[in-house]
């Protein structure tokens, strides 16, 4: 999350996407009934607001979209 605050226009974009993969993959297991492993996983909110300040600041165009689909992905 810290990688998305980079001043690289590239770096972000990668941040945002990677950040967007790893939330994916967490909402997907928070759907799954995962007792036998007992792996729980949670979705920090420090995440979510990460998402929302790319959405809520004057950002490249990419970033912003990344992070939309991120946030309509893990909702859905």
């Amino acid at each position: 999350m810290e990688t998305v605050k980079d001043k690289n226009e590239k770096v972000r974009r990668k941040a945002v996407a990677s950040l967007g993969e790893l939330l994916f993959y967490a909402a997907t297991q928070l759907d799954d009934d995962n007792t036998e492993s007992g792996a729980i996983w949670e979705i920090p909110e420090s995440a979510v607001n990460t998402l929302v300040h790319c959405l809520a600041t004057n950002e490249d165009e990419t970033v912003r979209f990344y992070a939309c689909k991120t946030l309509e992905n893990i909702t859905a």
